[in-house]
């Protein structure tokens, strides 16, 4: 059975809103969507303030805010299908604050195959009514209602003692499906304005059957389940006129009021109208935004008989046009779907000799780029002003005034009235997907594509207007006219408002300052695993982003660490120990091969001048007395009490005879424990008056370490003690005083280098129990969890872990700090690379750090810079602050507009990556893109060399392979048709006929012998030297090497190669096969010979992107594929890596976001699978966490992502805990019912099927980690809940584990525990 854990959860911000009194009645909270989590932060003057979050098994799709008279606050969360959901949420501040579901309603297609809506799925609300648009054709209409008087008196009793709201919740009342005629829906919003008699106001904008842009405004009966005309239908791109013929070369800044590619809606509220029962929206396109005014038209009886449709004439490609982001920002091939249906009027609407009408207003032009988000900044009587942001991250303000008491004239002539507007261009952020204003000129950027931001718009000065920047062509049909100096008017006909552009003619430049980023690394297109010298993995690097925010970055698994001190001059270092006296001055003693130092960190770093006695012996083991302030030391030939280090006045001492010697010593409080050499260990207690021995005995065997512990809760100080012949010793001081036989004795395969006893946080022991941390000399750390509490007084383990940290001997520092986010720093490991340790609520958590310098470590509280620790290599000491004991830490590179589309690494040191540089010009839309191939650092990531390729091509693959002997670079690549070949095919390689094949040496070079590489490294020069470069039919989409062949996917076909080397390079073609669909992956399946896998030769399997896996086998001599095992399926492989689940097998993520894994023995057997409801981008072969206790737990061996910056672990998982933790996925999906996800009727094992939406397949052969793992947390489940869960209703439910003969057995909290902490290093 394979575990699947997630690393990283899914970072990209999708919407944001900011609710006024959401978590109390002055308070401002804004609600931050992050795709499976809600989470809630209260706006005040220090900034954002985390409050609570929810997490939801489901893929958010939208939020909307509910106002309802009487209620508090609420939230809708739209989750997507399958699983589809609507829920309210709202807040609760008691027992603890946090976002709770008070309704759900689970959302189904009227037909099962109804397809999804492509253009606009969303939730929209006005008062007590919701619209959800999830499907095709259809809207779901949602009503609200207070609860009951009696269910409110009843939740209020219960909250004794609590903060108690007295406003009601809401909850679901009614539920019923709309059929509407728009199939192409593109936006869809409710008017914040009064409603009408016959209800509320919304805006409908839609792709007509006839490729028209439509915008109307209508009305909903929730009596009649039905929606009822209000307006007239308006084109939006010939608004004024209906004869315009639209062509290709159409100038569409001379049609008047025109909005092409138009796709978002932005109601005003009516406090912006201009004049009483005049309603005002923008329409929002690629190029242009307009203000409609909506208002009520005196009809003549002839005009009312005529309630036409209008149905303009053949529209450009352009009129038409979805312009979505670019096409990195989507992974899915989406093409434009005409309607199904013809327009036909819905009727209802009531007629009078009243008739509303849509007129636009004012239009200003704010460049080329597809609208993303747009938001009111403010409004007011006479005017408003609204932000937006595109898809290139450019934010535009516009401003608009209405002249007071200036109404619509009535009469069929003249003037409406003057409208003054003012575009200021802001500068640029990531590409928002919601802009969301909080106060004081602050806007919360959130954004799926790049990092999300608190921004301060800084308004421009009267100086920084700038002539705007001309078209790339004075020709260009597309350039604005000018009328005027100071003022333009838009062409109009009777009634039309006069237009005053404020400096037309010049641009006015803001500006935008950040003040916080959220890092985002969605959406993630390629990631690689570095490996690191000597093998195991290094970091991954992630290429990300889209637009002008692509990046690189840099995933380690570790410790984020900030430098605060150096401290020079200082070398040699071996031990370290703080010292605090009564005055609390710290200080660090320091111990080098030849002598002892002290010195003082506060309130300057100085050196203390120490007697001869003190400095001139490295010392073993040092610390404070309590209660006095004399220092203790231990070195080779004694123990020293010291009252005057400066001076050398002793307290008492114990020297050595000549023929002995200490050789391990730990000083705890005013106890002291020395080993000598030869086996004799003696306990000693320091008092003022000097020392005396309390203990000896004589172990007959050298001593490598030693430890000890007291406390009050203990009956009897613990020593343990570590042998060269690999045993660990436990004893308590009683036992030795009375002679005792009782002995307890730990077994290992290598012996300990260090000894750490500490007080337990585990709650297998009681509270006298203690944890011994062994560091082992195979670099292993072993926990136990112990107790005093045998027959005879001996100390009993209850459990044992271990984490492998390194190859080194590994020793452990102790520490007494610092604290992080409630995790306490206990330890520093060093082995070859530095790790710390640290506790996590119940357990004992390790996280490495990416230095393999240090020599010895210990913790420091400073008035200064606080808890710090302090690092020895050498050369020199540093106080670093930990700002987080994360296990992954993330560094960025800014690309900019670079797009890296794939990426590996070629080896330890070198990265390489497919470059696409696409820039859009916003004054003529024109898409410039320029491709190339980077070699990279594979640490620091900077650049190499760079080799250009051709016109219009991309890189499509790139694999580091082995021919003959000798590394390769091996690159694939799609050449692009040109744009009168192309079919508007977005984001997909199907018309492409043609790629190439290279096979390139990297090579270091001192001059540069090919004019197509550019050298960026002066030091160390690099060429991309190609070897065989060859042409495809079709894009290369993957490549690998069988038997020392080369093979290549590319389109249909799949090829075997072989490199001939004389008499010049060249790939020749051995066999072919050309019975898939679209061969877009390639694996090799090695030879195995285990029990439940006989494979006696390597296989290639093919990964079908149309339909499943193909098996092929090849022979080893001739390269002719002899023998071919077909899935006939259809998955659609997306993604394709290894596995080892009970032999090797296949994983596959495909087109319906499942994780499918295949075992391939005498056929293709499906063995597993797992809705993840997220696009895998790539597997990769490796893990980021440290290697578990775990061969005996788990075996992590898979990595990978997902479009939403999800990183994920897969392991396999041994049969001793998969019978244990199997039995607690059943139990705890059975018994546990989240609070917070109590009303949300969201099942975990629904939401985990897989399957298409049409068949669903039940979650099989997988243990969901980040499920699982909730066991530990004491926050959720009570010791009775605990204890349900462990024994379920009845003997059969009881959660059993496999003991060491093979047989099932009850198993108790401790052994699920200890099976939850080997694996939860995955996390």
């Amino acid at each position: 059975m394979l575990y699947i854990a997630s690393a990283l959860t899914p970072t990209p911000i999708i919407n944001s809103i900011k609710i006024p009194g959401f978590t109390g009645p002055n308070a401002n909270s804004l609600i931050v969507a992050k795709p499976d989590k809600i989470e809630l932060w209260d706006v005040n003057q220090r900034g954002l303030e985390y409050q609570a979050a929810l997490e939801l098994w489901g893929n958010i799709v939208s939020i909307e805010q509910v106002e309802v008279e009487g209620a508090r606050p609420h939230l809708l969360v739209l989750t997507a299908p399958p699983s589809a959901h609507l829920l309210l949420v709202t807040f609760s501040p008691s027992p603890k604050p946090a976002l709770i579901i008070t309704s759900s309603i689970h959302l189904t297609p009227p037909t099962p195959t109804l397809r999804q809506a492509e253009f606009f799925s969303s939730v929209v609300a006005c008062g007590n009514v919701a619209l959800v648009s999830l499907w095709i054709g259809v809207l779901s209409c949602i009503e609200m209602e207070l609860e009951k008087d009696k269910d409110a008196k009843k939740r209020r009793a219960s909250a004794i003692d609590m903060e108690i709201d007295e406003r009601k919740r809401l909850q679901f009342r009614d539920n019923f499906n709309i059929n509407i005629r728009e199939h192409n829906l593109l936006h869809l919003s409710f008017l914040p304005v009064p409603s009408t008699p016959s209800g509320p106001l919304i805006s409908f904008l839609w792709l007509s059957a006839t490729s028209d842009l439509q915008l109307q405004i209508r009305t909903l009966s929730t009596a009649s389940h039905a929606f009822n005309d209000l307006s007239k239908i308006v084109d939006v791109v010939t608004p004024l006129s209906t004869n315009v013929n639209l062509t290709e070369e159409t100038n569409f800044n001379h049609i008047p009021f025109s909005c092409p590619a138009a796709r978002r809606v932005l109601p005003i509220p009516s406090t912006s109208s201009t004049r009483d029962g005049d309603y005002s929206l923008m329409v929002i396109g690629d190029e242009h935004t307009v203000l409609y005014n909506l208002g009520v038209v005196q009809q003549s009886p002839k005009a009312l008989r005529r309630l036409s449709i209008i149905s303009g004439p053949n529209t450009s490609p352009r009129a038409s046009a979805r312009r979505s982001p670019q096409n990195e920002m989507v992974n899915t091939v989406n093409k434009r779907r005409k309607s199904s249906m013809n327009s036909k009027g819905t009727g209802g609407a009531d007629l009078t000799n009243e008739r509303w009408e849509l007129k636009p207003v004012w239009r200003v032009r704010q460049g080329f780029g597809t609208v993303l988000a747009a938001s009111l900044l403010e409004s007011h009587g006479t005017g408003a002003s609204a932000i937006i942001g595109d898809e290139c991250g450019r934010l535009t303000v516009v401003r608009w005034e209405f002249e007071k008491n200036q109404g619509i004239l009535e009469g069929a002539t003249g003037q409406n009235g003057t409208v003054k507007v003012k575009k200021v261009e802001m500068g640029v952020a990531s590409p928002p997907s919601s802009l969301t204003y909080l106060d004081s000129s602050h806007v919360f950027l959130s954004s799926a594509a790049g990092d999300s931001s608190l921004i301060a718009l800084k308004p421009p000065s009267p100086n920084t207007a700038q002539p705007p920047i001309s078209p790339s062509s004075a020709s260009d049909a597309r350039a604005v006219p000018r009328k005027g100096k100071g003022r333009a008017r838009e062409d109009a006909e009777e009634g039309s408002w006069t237009v005053i552009l404020e400096d037309d003619g010049n641009e006015w430049r803001g500006d935008v300052d950040i003040k916080e980023r959220w890092m985002n690394v969605a959406p993630v297109k390629d990631f690689c695993a570095v490996p690191e010298e000597g093998g195991g993995l290094s970091h991954l690097v992630i290429s990300s982003g889209a637009s002008n925010t692509n990046s690189l970055r840099v995933v380690r698994s570790g410790v984020g660490l900030e430098l605060v001190s150096t401290i020079q001059g200082v070398g040699g270092i071996e031990k370290s120990w703080s010292l605090v006296d009564s005055s609390g001055a710290p200080r660090l003693l320091l111990s080098t091969t030849t002598s002892t130092l002290l010195l003082e960190i506060e309130p300057e770093i100085s050196l203390i001048e120490t007697a001869q006695q003190i400095a001139d012996s490295p010392t073993i083991a040092a610390g404070i007395l309590p209660g006095a302030d004399i220092l203790i030391q231990v070195t080779s030939k004694g123990v020293g009490l010291w009252s005057d280090v400066i001076s050398g006045l002793s307290a008492g001492s114990i020297d050595l005879d000549k023929e002995s010697e200490i050789v391990a010593a730990q000083v705890y409080e005013s106890l002291i424990v020395i080993a000598k050499t030869g086996g004799e260990v003696n306990l000693l207690d320091a008092t003022a008056n000097g020392l005396s021995l309390i203990a000896s005995l004589n172990v007959a065997t050298e001593i490598s370490s030693i430890a000890i512990i007291n406390s009050p809760n203990l009956p009897s100080p613990i020593i343990s003690i570590g042998t060269w012949s690999n045993d660990i010793l436990l004893y308590t001081i009683a036992q030795i005083q009375s002679g005792s036989a009782a002995l307890t004795t730990l077994k290992e395969a290598f012996f300990a280098t260090s000894l750490y006893l500490k007080p337990s946080v585990s709650p297998t022991t009681s509270t006298s129990g203690v944890q011994l941390l062994a560091g082992l000399s195979d670099g292993s750390l072993i926990m136990y969890d112990l107790e005093p509490s045998g027959p005879d007084g001996e100390v009993i383990v209850k459990s044992r872990k271990v984490t492998s940290l390194g190859n080194r001997p590994l020793k452990i520092n102790p520490t007494i700090g610092p604290n992080v986010s409630g995790d306490k720093v206990v330890g520093v490991a060093l082995t070859e690379r530095m790790s710390v340790i640290f506790e996590s609520g119940e357990r004992i958590d390790t996280s490495s750090v990416s230095r393999k310098d240090v020599i010895c470590a210990t913790s420091l509280d400073t008035p200064t810079h606080g808890e710090v620790l302090v690092l020895a290599n050498s050369d020199e000491i540093t106080l670093v602050k930990i700002n987080s004991l994360k296990k992954l830490s993330i560094s960025t590179l800014d690309l900019g507009d670079r797009s890296a589309t794939k990426i590996i690494a070629y080896n330890e040191d070198l990265v390489v990556d497919g470059v696409v540089v696409r820039t859009m010009d916003a004054q003529n839309g024109e898409v410039l893109q320029m491709s190339s191939l980077e070699l990279r650092d594979s640490v620091s990531l900077n650049p190499l060399a760079e080799m250009q390729l051709k016109e219009r091509e991309e890189v499509t693959a790139l694999k580091s392979l082995m021919l003959n002997g000798k590394q390769y670079l091996v690159v694939g690549t799609a050449i692009l048709p040109s744009d009168e070949e192309d079919e508007d095919v977005e984001d997909s390689y199907t018309n492409v006929k043609e790629g190439r094949l290279l096979l390139i040496d990297i090579i270091k070079s001192d001059s540069n012998k090919e004019q197509n590489v550019k050298y960026t490294n002066e030091e160390t020069k690099h060429e991309l030297k190609v070897i065989v470069e060859k042409t495809t039919e079709g894009p290369v989409y993957d490549l690998e090497v069988i038997h020392g062949f080369l093979a290549v996917a590319a389109g249909s076909k799949l090829t075997i190669n072989r490199l001939s080397p004389s008499p010049q390079p060249n790939l020749v073609e051995t066999s072919s096969f050309t019975s898939a669909f679209l061969a877009s992956h390639l694996i090799v399946i090695p030879a195995s010979n285990t029990s439940s896998n006989v494979t006696p030769e390597d296989r290639l399997v093919l990964g079908d992107g149309l339909r499943s896996i193909i098996v092929l086998s090849i022979d080893e001599g001739d390269g002719n594929i002899y023998d071919d095992t077909r899935d006939l399926a259809t998955h659609t492989v997306n993604t394709m890596g290894r596995v080892r689940d009970n032999g090797e097998g296949v994983i596959i993520g495909d087109g319906h976001n499942n994780i499918l894994t295949f075992r391939l023995n005498e056929g293709i057997e499906t063995a597993a699978t797992f809705g993840l409801h997220e696009e895998i981008i790539k597997f990769e072969s490796g893990s980021l966490a440290p290697p578990s206790s775990s061969s005996e737990i788990l075996r992590p061996d898979q990595l990978y992502m997902t479009a939403t910056g999800r990183l994920g672990i897969i392991g396999e998982l041994t049969k001793t805990s998969t019978k244990t933790l199997d039995d607690l996925q059943r139990n705890l999906d059975k018994y546990w019912k989240s609070p917070e996800l109590s009303g949300s009727g969201i099942d975990w094992k629904e939401f985990r099927k897989g399957g298409s939406e049409l068949v669903r397949r039940d979650m099989a052969g997988w243990i969901d980690g980040d499920f699982v793992q909730k066991f530990l947390d004491t926050s959720i489940f009570t010791s009775e809940e605990s204890e349900k869960i462990l024994k379920g209703s009845s003997v059969h439910e009881q959660i059993q584990k496999i003991n060491v003969n093979g047989k099932k057995e009850p198993a108790d909290r401790g052994d699920v525990v200890r099976i939850l902490e080997a694996a939860s290093g995955m996390h």
